[in-house]
């Protein structure tokens, strides 16, 4: 099946597959200097080994998206199993910013920012492609 004869969810659960895989790899790969990026100067609050364990739930997370993305999918299932990650990832990250703020550098606050921003993205897709499949089928 090509990629032009997917639909918006399967398109999504593709986009959100890749770009976890890659920005796991990332956190994995560059965890040392994005702790010292992301922390203000004396209070280091985020250590390389949460930046580690945060990448491989994001490969774990992109393998179960490129999964369930396979074939023409994704089921209801496993599209509400990712909406209510995304949910989650939103209150995490407002949590870490309320409770961490004064311990992050202004970068780390941006690049906390920017993923709610990029995670709010897929989440608005996975919504409107849950919606038209529900339209589809009734």
């Amino acid at each position: 099946m090509n990629l032009s004869n997917r639909s918006l969810l399967n398109k999504t659960f593709l986009a959100d597959g890749v770009f976890s895989l890659v920005a796991g790899a990332v956190l994995i790969l560059a965890a040392a200097p994005l702790a010292a990026l992301v922390n203000a100067d004396a209070t280091p609050f985020i250590t390389p080994v949460v930046l580690k364990a945060l990448g491989a739930g994001l490969l774990i997370w992109g393998l179960f998206h490129l999964s369930a993305a396979r074939n023409g999918g994704p089921v209801a299932t496993a599209a509400r199993v990712s909406i209510a990650g995304d949910m989650l990832w939103q209150v995490a990250s407002l949590a870490l910013l309320l409770s961490a703020y004064a311990s992050l550098s202004a970068e780390g606050i941006a690049l906390v920012m920017i993923g709610m921003v990029g995670v709010a993205d897929f989440l608005f897709f996975k919504l409107r492609g849950l919606a038209r499949e529900r339209t589809v089928i009734a």
